[in-house]
């Protein structure tokens, strides 16, 4: 490009050199003059035309650079919700595996240890440290075990009235998320309740899942003389 501009710039000094004589009936002088005009009109449009170009080229780098950093971000929130599903998804499926050796507590009569397990699991799908999971009978409407695990002061005061009226199997009332087990066990049926902590409830099945889960331990511990007395509250 640059050679072009000398091209032209050596062209214009010569035009005195080269133009002998009128031109088309103009005199030399303005034959001069006009070949010289059109030379740097012409070296004008080559320049514009070529600082347009390079402009369009730097916004599309730019572009470029903005969707490489979003793919990027999205990436690497895609690895990191992936990475936290996994653990969650390993730390169900330990205490899935584990629901054999809750039994032998249970038929030793120390269920305490089998629920400490089920808070851990718990924790990170609610984002929170405390949480309670309460068992209630949907006849006699009475509340037959509760599992309260840190202050949970909006969410324990919710009667079984009330639960037992709530629609939906997921719901947000009063700053606490309130989780319905999908199955019954018999005329008993869990809710597992938590602060919210985030403005988007997700993993809303594997909640599910956690409250079915709470209600598979307590028909376990139903199994055993001196175990699922009715309205029991512990406290991990």
């Amino acid at each position: 490009m640059y050679w072009i501009f000398f091209a032209l710039f050596v062209v214009a000094a010569m035009i005195p050199e080269i133009i002998r004589g009128s031109i088309f009936s103009l005199h030399e002088e303005v034959a001069e003059t006009i070949i010289v005009f059109l030379l740097g009109v012409t070296g004008f449009l080559m320049f514009f035309l070529k600082e347009k170009s390079m402009l369009r080229h730097v916004r599309e780098k730019i572009l470029l650079q903005r969707e490489k950093s979003d793919i990027t971000k999205d990436l690497s929130e895609s690895y990191s919700y992936i990475g936290e599903t996994n653990r969650k998804l390993d730390l169900m499926r330990n205490f899935i595996s584990s629901i054999p050796d809750a039994d032998v507590s249970f038929r030793k009569g120390k269920p305490d240890p089998v629920y400490r397990s089920f808070s851990k699991m718990v924790h990170p799908f609610c984002r929170t440290d405390s949480f309670v999971l309460r068992i209630i009978d949907t006849e006699r409407k009475n509340v037959e075990k509760e599992i309260r695990v840190g202050k949970c002061r909006p969410c324990v005061l919710f009667d079984a009235d009330r639960l037992l009226s709530l629609e939906k199997s997921l719901n947000e009332e009063d700053g606490c998320v309130i989780v319905r087990s999908p199955k019954r066990f018999g005329p008993y049926v869990s809710f597992l309740m938590f602060p919210k902590a985030v403005n988007g409830i997700e993993d809303e099945p594997m909640l599910e899942t956690i409250a079915t889960e709470g209600l598979v331990l307590f028909s376990l511990e139903r199994h055993f003389p001196g175990n699922g007395n009715g309205g029991r509250t512990d406290a991990l």
